[in-house]
């Protein structure tokens, strides 16, 4: 069965790592020639599987996008037989990645003794296609796209790359996993304000230096990058830099020199010399100021929960003394900062505390800016178990189906287990509410969501006049 990611059901969320198959990348031009097939496959996930065994899968695969492009000018998303799903995503002309998972099927012994396996451990495919997508992303933003690559070294950047990706992404399977956003955080016009002077002062006096992020704990305050852009940053700093540096500052490593100096915590190890200057990365970024993606070195500087992102032009001498000139002089001025925000940040957790106690959650999205907002908030050093992994799938479906809301609309979903499941759409704003009630009615429930609206996004979500 081949079809389109916009026309999938619901599906339940299940632990994906132990259920994914195989990923691969291939393009179909470099082994043209029979003979050639392994030539095609750039990566292939996981790598003890053999020649044959990949050449098979990536030959389905050819087959099926050939295939499909006779039908419609539209690429192949979604291929599913009767043991797997496979997921497909070309980031560019003639690239092809492809997810493949594992799905439960009954057979007729089982059929006959009343079993089955169903929808209960499929994965939802519109998840699967995101995780595509940002797995190229992550590519990109790092290594630049796979056409800048010549044939003879794309096969050892990709798995140089993708191998401890792979191995070290965290599939938590919470909402934010569903719905890919950015979780900002609100401060009053004071504290705002320092911040946006901070960064200019800085600018001004470090002029090679511009910031493209503020970051307290996992929650961004100012942004300095194109939108798509932002969101990979973000992920990479929050899904990998900072839980690491945060365990190491648990560990008591660096808690010191975190906490009352601040340090550069990429590269890793820290700018101590002129030789950890040979450290630091590039990234393919495209700031606001930017009309194309350009290459930059990539510093972050990290004191008392709070990160600060800086690009430097890649033809820019990098000197020493520059970076411990900026260390001496961001270090007291962000612990300033950092303290302010903080104590908004208590304050802000006691209403967060009250949300959690309710029984009555809501996940507010915004498709323009990518804003995310939860409640309980979330995080991916503690990801949520309060919504359930059903009620996950049911998000997920509205989420990847426009259609379903459109630009105003407005779904009630109630599930066997008595969960109500309401979906809001109005300005590219989405607004999901989930209730337990087991004794409600349709108009009870639709009262209750106006309720949660007015108070939760008062001035955010707006409902057509």
């Amino acid at each position: 069965m081949i079809n389109s990611l916009r026309n999938s059901t619901f599906y339940t969320m299940i632990d994906v790592k132990a259920k994914i198959n195989s990923f691969f990348i291939f393009n179909s031009s470099f082994g043209p020639r029979e003979g050639d097939e392994l030539q095609r496959i750039l990566f292939y996930h996981p790598s003890q599987t053999s020649a044959d065994a990949q050449k098979m899968q990536v030959g389905l695969c050819e087959a099926v996008v050939k295939f499909m492009s006779t039908f419609s000018s539209e690429p192949c998303e979604a291929l599913q037989t009767q043991t797997k799903r496979y997921i497909f995503y070309q980031p560019e002309k003639g690239y092809w990645m492809v997810l493949v998972v594992r799905i439960p099927y009954t057979t007729k012994a089982l059929s006959a003794i009343g079993e089955s396996r169903g929808a209960a451990d499929i994965i939802n495919p519109s998840v699967m296609y995101d995780l595509l997508k940002s797995a190229y992303k992550m590519f990109r933003m790092f290594r630049g796209p796979f056409k800048n690559y010549p044939i003879e070294e794309i096969y050892t950047i990709c798995d140089q790359f993708y191998t401890p990706y792979i191995s070290s992404r965290n599939l938590s399977n919470d909402i934010t996993d569903v719905i890919q956003g950015i979780n900002y955080l609100p401060l009053d016009k004071n504290s705002f304000f320092k911040v946006l002077c901070f960064i200019d002062l800085l600018e001004v006096n470090y002029p090679h230096f511009k910031c493209i992020s503020f970051i307290y704990n996992e929650q961004l305050i100012w942004n300095g990058l194109s939108t798509p852009d932002m969101l990979t940053l973000y992920q990479y700093l929050v899904q990998s830099l900072l839980p690491k540096q945060v365990e190491k500052e648990i560990q008591g490593g660096a808690v010191a020199a975190a906490q009352r100096h601040g340090r550069f915590i990429h590269p890793p190890e820290g700018i101590h010399s002129q030789a950890d200057l040979q450290k630091l990365v590039k990234v393919h970024l495209m700031r606001e100021d930017d009309k194309e993606t350009k290459q930059y070195y990539l510093v972050v500087y990290r004191t008392m929960s709070a990160t600060v992102c800086f690009t430097v032009d890649e033809n820019v001498d990098l000197q020493f003394e520059m970076f411990r000139s900026l260390d001496a002089f961001i270090g007291p001025q962000l612990s300033a900062i950092a303290s302010t925000i903080s104590e908004q940040c208590t304050l802000h957790a006691l209403h967060t505390a009250q949300l959690a106690a309710s029984e009555h959650k809501f996940v507010y999205f915004n498709r323009l800016n990518l804003a995310f907002k939860t409640s309980p908030t979330l995080n991916k050093l503690h990801p949520s178990t309060a919504i359930k992994p059903e009620v996950l799938s049911i998000i997920a479906s509205i989420h990847s189906d426009k259609q379903s809301l459109g630009n105003y609309g407005e779904i009630i979903i109630k599930t066997p287990d008595e969960y109500w499941i309401t979906g809001k759409s109005s300005n590219e704003r989405e607004f999901y509410v989930i209730i337990q009630e087991k004794n409600a009615n349709l108009k009870e429930i639709a009262d209750e969501v106006r309720r949660i609206c007015e108070a939760q996004m008062k001035g955010i979500f707006f409902y057509p006049m």
